[in-house]
């Protein structure tokens, strides 16, 4: 490469590179062969196959940005790596990743991260317009105020709860009721939750169980639960003894 074109910023020295060759081009193809036709792919416009240029210089334009900035690529990097890169400019440190959304200019299509440049690139298409989606919102937290029936009692305990809560936070809340009112529970916390005559995993949220405002959850002992459980619910005798013990 010549000294004076390898000193050349990146997007005059792919520019000066491409009328290197066009100029090369026109001494050996006849006039009617130089622009491609339109069953020939855009590419040939820079040369035979994508594997003739190993980078590109890209024309992107960012939200922030009056002009578009030059990108240079490899042709064989991906539309994510691009985002990376874009991510690398003033004004776009702060962006998370996963709201950066690439466009063409001249068509509304999105950009997928698993693309690559080579695929799609060519001389007639360089402009990459820079979307950013807004943040996503975190879930609403809901509180729900439900009903406990604690065992071999007929209290009904009113519980504050969120709704993405793991049900576990309920056994917590449960113990230190009963340090204060001291409502029976079996010991070594030998027991389990029942909603809607089903068992409910404790790793799981209340959203999950969906538990709605002002329901009602039962403790039962857990010895009378696992004999004759089949995927989480109550057999009719099961249902029987629990209420019996509420």
């Amino acid at each position: 490469m010549d000294d004076g074109v390898s000193q050349l910023p990146p997007r005059l020295r792919w520019r000066q590179q491409w009328k290197e060759k066009k100029r090369v081009e026109e001494l050996v193809v006849p006039p009617d062969q130089m622009r491609p036709t339109t069953e020939e792919p855009l590419l040939s416009a820079m040369g035979d196959s994508p594997t003739e240029w190993s980078t590109i210089v890209l024309e992107v334009k960012v939200p922030a940005g009056k002009e578009r900035i030059p990108i240079e690529m490899d042709v064989n990097d991906t539309v994510l790596k691009l985002k990376e890169k874009v991510l690398e400019q003033k004004d776009m440190y702060a962006v998370g990743l996963e709201r950066v959304v690439l466009q063409y200019h001249r068509k509304p299509v999105e950009l997928l991260d698993e693309q690559l440049l080579k695929d799609f690139v060519d001389s007639d298409r360089r402009e990459i317009d820079v979307y950013i989606m807004p943040p996503r919102r975190p879930p609403r937290k809901v509180r729900l105020k439900v009903m406990v029936a604690p065992m071999n009692s007929k209290e009904r305990l009113e519980m504050e709860v969120r709704a993405e809560e793991r049900v576990a936070v309920l056994r917590v809340l449960l113990e230190k009721a009963h340090r204060i009112v001291r409502f029976r529970l079996p010991t070594l916390g030998r027991y389990v939750f029942i909603h809607n005559d089903k068992t409910m995993d404790e790793k799981m949220s209340f959203r999950w169980h969906r538990v709605l405002h002002g329901d009602t959850i039962r403790t039962l002992d857990r010895h009378l639960v696992q004999p004759n459980t089949v995927d989480g619910c109550l057999t009719q005798d099961q249902k029987d003894v629990a209420e019996d013990r509420s």
